[in-house]
């Protein structure tokens, strides 16, 4: 055997010993855990938490009843959102009487009505359109029905006044930060344009409602206009009606314009403005109904306290002005209406 052969002997020899010391070593650790193992599993099995001469202690668990606060990940309390403030219609319920029974009522129809909201939000492609269809369709419908009784130059007509009219109202509001919603016709009721929120001051809805008016008023003259271009006395009858039309919606009472405005004087003038459209309208059908719809608002307005709410705070300088555009603005239509009522008759006399 040759050097090289021996020197690779011994260190086969070596390599084997170092082996099984290794072995040897691992087996004793493994029986050193299982023996470990087996007393800790003794120990669990018999020991008690907490220890009997020891009270509980009750730690409650993230996000139990028992604290109240969920926490998140890092087990930090999460910031949870305020109680919803409740609506206008809960809060008018809540305080009873006449009011709280309207509330009530108000509620119970709108919850009827829910299911059929739900369904509608759902078709959500089939109401794309539908700010541009429910006002011209309305719009439509009133040509329609007006037509039926006065012809259909004086549908057209009428409800293009009404549109004009209405339009006022819309770029009122937008003038004061507040975007219009729907425009919606009402066959021989008039028509409607929603606002997506309130003027912040009395001032503010004063200003909006009156600039429904004084487009009405504007769109009068144009018709006199045309009469004085044509002598058709299609036009002057025209806008004989549309002067009647906005001096009407003057009336200090909800929800015709000038129950946007009195209430800048004192909101306690729209009771009055509505006990006076009953004593000179009570055979009329159409008063009952705007008395109705004006209850919130009258019981509102009476209850309201201007020297502590923010909302009716105006200086006498804005009084003055619009008294004087409120008066000045009905005085020209009452004036407007006879004078065409005058021409009318000569018109008819000759």
């Amino acid at each position: 055997m040759s050097d090289y052969d021996g020197r690779t002997e011994i260190e086969r020899k070596l390599d084997e010993e170092e082996r099984l010391r290794r072995r040897a070593e691992a087996h004793a650790a493994a029986q050193a855990l299982l023996a470990n193992q087996g007393s800790l599993s003794e120990s669990a099995q018999t020991a008690t938490w907490p220890p009997a001469s020891e009270t509980p202690v009750f730690v409650p668990q993230p996000g139990s009843a028992a604290t109240n606060q969920p926490l998140d990940a890092s087990g930090a309390a999460l910031r949870t959102p305020p109680p919803a403030k409740p609506s206008v219609l809960h809060r008018w319920k809540d305080q009873g009487g006449i009011l709280g029974a309207i509330a009530t009522g108000l509620l119970f129809v709108f919850k009827f009505l829910a299911p059929a909201f739900a369904v509608l939000g759902k078709l959500k492609f089939l109401l794309v359109f539908k700010t541009i269809a429910l006002t011209f369709g309305s719009m439509a419908l009133s040509m329609w029905a007006y037509s039926t009784q006065f012809g259909w130059r004086f549908g057209v007509g009428l409800v293009l006044l009404i549109f004009f009219h209405e339009c006022g109202h819309a770029i009122a509001g937008m003038m004061k930060g507040i975007k219009p919603g729907i425009m919606v016709f009402i066959p021989f009721m008039g028509a409607f344009v929603t606002l997506k929120g309130m003027g912040r001051t009395i001032e503010q809805d004063a200003f909006i409602g009156i600039m429904g008016p004084v487009f009405g008023a504007i769109g009068g003259l144009i018709c006199v206009a045309l009469y004085a271009v044509t002598e058709d006395p299609f036009f002057l009858s025209l806008a004989y009606f549309n002067f009647f039309m906005n001096l009407f919606n003057l009336a200090p009472t909800v929800p015709l314009d000038g129950g946007w405005i009195v209430p800048l004087f004192s909101p306690k003038l729209l009771a009055v403005g509505a006990i006076l459209m009953v004593v000179f309208g009570f055979r009329n059908p159409m008063i009952w109904v705007l008395g109705f719809m004006s209850l919130p608002r009258i019981i509102g307005g009476w209850k309201a306290d201007p020297a502590t709410q923010p909302y009716y705070a105006v200086s006498t300088k804005a009084k003055v002005g619009y008294g004087f555009a409120y008066v000045g603005l009905a005085a020209f239509l009452g004036i407007a209406m006879m004078a065409c009522s005058g021409q009318l008759e000569a018109f008819l006399g000759r």
